[in-house]
């Protein structure tokens, strides 16, 4: 059986490309799971039979939440952690997850909880040098272990009850009653589900440090993202020390919300200046920079895009971005050329970069993007504005999704006036 690494589909002969989700190269061969013989009379099953209960007779249990001890990871979850959220989190190596979780469960065991971290990468002397980097007072709730075998783990998971474990990396554990090797799509799939379930039964917190592939994303197969509760990743952004928490799937808060981190020799901390963290010394007072204000979930920051546009060598002009859609950036320069056709922005080279390593999708930062551009092909510079706005392909300003907000956010960033000029750009700014 050959197994899709991208969507989890399977095929009895190996295609070069998934019918599925179009990746090419994903599928891997699987051995096949033994088939069980009992079944009951329809023909499926072990002959128990489901029990089915009514909907209205379901004792439910208030969920309870708990504070990680960070603001910011609080507010990714959705105003703390559920109990029994079984939360996957990936990052880039060294970007500081197993940190980051660790002080998770300090704080925890600190609040009067009894928690967990296994490893299954490094040795008990390797976490408790990180341990006592990061705090000092080490509280008698903390338990470690380091261990690969899944049964084992789960042996001791049972024996002793937890309020939250910490699994670093679900990628090291392995099934013994399952062929393949430690991080396959079967191995994988089988380690999930049986913490995933047994945390449902108890009520236990669960993060699952995950591997990422060289693209950023959560090796395996996505059936895993499926299974859990919550999926989230750390990144890096702005400063070398900045990081951004993000959620990419929650089933207990809001999906996409973000969180701010500062990475320091004692661990993490919450970073409370992130609003213009993404903005550069120069800021826009250098032709070719514009300022606009983007949406991080439901958080809005002030990002600093930069363009250089230059008369092209080539018959065909360059499109060369960095943090942007480029076909965002095609469309917006064949705005410019239909509205300001004697800029003949058509023959020229655009590079446009998003300062702080972020990913620009709202379309309320088209106008900044605009600016950029035009403030590239003119020399002017904008000093002290912000641009807010939806760019339609007539050359029309829109307000844009969450407009209000963003004003909000300027003029709290000391951005006090709301204007529209009147020119041929037909720039709605906010202006100090």
């Amino acid at each position: 059986m050959f197994v899709c690494g991208s969507c989890g589909s399977t095929q009895t002969k190996w295609l070069g490309k998934c019918p599925q989700c179009d990746a090419w190269g994903s599928f891997t061969e699987v051995p096949d799971l033994p088939k069980k013989s009992a079944k009951n009379k329809s023909g499926f099953g072990t002959g128990a039979g489901a029990v089915f209960v009514q909907a209205g007779a379901v004792e439910r249990k208030p969920l309870q939440r708990f504070s990680t001890g960070f603001a910011e990871v609080d507010r990714v979850f959705g105003k703390g952690i559920a109990e029994g959220t079984v939360a996957l989190v990936g990052g880039d190596p060294g970007i500081g997850k197993s940190t980051l979780l660790l002080q998770v469960l300090v704080n925890f065991a600190k609040a009067g909880k009894t928690v967990a971290y296994i490893s299954g990468e490094e040795s008990l002397d390797q976490v408790s040098e990180r341990l006592e980097r990061v705090s000092p007072a080490i509280p008698e709730g903390l338990f470690l272990l380091s261990e690969q075998d899944l049964g084992n783990i789960m042996d001791g998971l049972i024996a002793q009850e937890f309020d939250a474990i910490v699994i670093d990396s679900i990628h090291s554990l392995q099934h013994q009653e399952l062929d393949g090797q430690s991080g396959g799509i079967s191995q994988l799939k089988a380690v999930t589900t049986a913490v995933t379930h047994w945390a449902k039964q108890t009520r236990t917190i669960v993060f699952l440090i995950a591997q990422v592939t060289k693209e950023g994303y959560v090796a395996g197969p996505k059936t895993v993202e499926h299974i859990v509760d919550v999926v989230l990743y750390l990144e890096q952004v702005g400063s070398e020390n900045a990081r951004m928490l993000r959620t990419i799937k929650n089933r207990y808060g809001d999906t996409g919300e973000v969180g701010f981190l500062s990475m320091g020799i004692q661990g993490m901390q919450d970073k409370a200046d992130f609003s213009t963290m993404l903005v550069s010394s120069l800021s826009s007072e250098e032709p070719g920079s514009a300022l606009g204000i983007t949406l991080q979930g439901s958080r809005p920051m002030v990002v600093q895009i930069q363009a250089l546009v230059n008369d092209s060598p080539f018959a065909i002009p360059r499109r060369v971005v960095e943090g942007v859609s480029k076909n965002r950036v095609e469309v917006l320069a064949a705005v410019i050329a239909k509205k300001l056709p004697r800029l003949h922005i058509e023959n020229k080279d655009i590079f446009v970069k998003v300062n702080g390593g972020i990913t620009l999708k709202d379309s309320g930062t088209d106008l900044a993007l605009v600016a950029a551009m035009l403030s590239s092909l003119t020399g002017k510079n904008w000093k002290d504005t912000v641009f807010v706005g939806e760019v339609g392909l007539l050359g029309e300003i829109k307000p844009g999704i969450a407009f209000e907000q963003r004003i909000k956010e300027g003029k709290k960033l000391s951005f006090q006036s709301l204007r529209s000029c009147k020119s041929d750009a037909n720039i709605v700014t906010l202006t100090k």
